[in-house]
């Protein structure tokens, strides 16, 4: 994976990862996670501005705490000659400062990451976005429409063009993902692609495997010229990539 960052790095513009460990211990890895990946991307991306929003705090990934410092969230690197206008860290469900993970994770904070910038006059919003993974189906709740509403009602806000990029943790034909497409293109399914989850999924192969978890979206305001989801065992999510003017 950071072999894949490193060699995109010259031609990429913004990142935007989810699932992002950082920690102010020594400590570089922790059971089964990279407990300095943030420090670790930054090295390797020494020409980028970094934004990092904190999800939890003493959480490793179990509902067991650790004893030392480590953190979770979300991070976009964006190229240091891009201007940054604003930037938005919105909690839209949970408690950052939360001391007790239910084993299902169904308390984990779920925040929306944003930044906004002008180029050649034209405004743009990323959004980056890790959906609640509860429950497990991927289906609608209550919780999962209405932070679809919310990430609507935020883009309503903003001018310009807008792109949203993450795992929602949804199956495309949900009612959540139907209120995103109300006013935003969605790139999976304009581009047909088969799936978004990779074959290092722990469910790649059987009856319950979900091939849908990322979505990129794009306002009419974005012009895509290209956009495409290699098939590359990185992650147990696979790649997005867009190319837009």
């Amino acid at each position: 994976m950071m072999d894949f960052i490193k060699d995109h790095s010259e031609t990429t513009d913004i990142f935007c990862f989810q699932e992002i460990y950082d920690t102010k211990s020594d400590i570089k890895q922790h059971k089964d996670i990279q407990a300095n990946l943030l420090n670790e991307l930054t090295k390797i991306l020494p020409d980028f501005q970094v934004f990092y929003s904190v999800e939890i705090s003493g959480f490793d990934t179990t509902p067991d705490p650790v004893d030392f410092h480590l953190t979770m969230g979300k991070a976009i690197f964006i190229k240091s000659y891009i201007p940054i206008e604003a930037i938005d860290d919105i909690l839209l469900y949970g408690n950052k400062e939360e001391k007790f993970l239910k084993k299902d994770f169904s308390n984990l904070p779920v925040t929306l990451q944003a930044v906004n910038f002008i180029i050649n006059k034209k405004r743009f919003t990323i959004v980056n976005i890790h959906g609640t993974a509860f429950p497990g189906n991927k289906l609608d709740t209550k919780l999962r429409i209405e932070h679809s509403n919310k990430i609507k009602g935020f883009l309503n806000s903003k001018t310009g063009a807008k792109i949203v990029v993450g795992d929602f943790n949804l199956l495309p034909q949900t009612q959540s993902i139907k209120i995103l497409e109300d006013n935003l293109r969605n790139l999976i399914k304009e581009f047909n692609i088969q799936r978004t989850r990779s074959k290092l999924s722990p469910f790649y192969g059987r009856t319950d495997f979900q091939k849908f978890a990322d979505y990129t979206f794009v306002s009419d305001e974005v012009n895509v010229e290209k956009f495409e989801v290699p098939d590359l065992k990185l992650s147990d999510h696979l790649p997005m990539i867009l190319e837009f003017s």
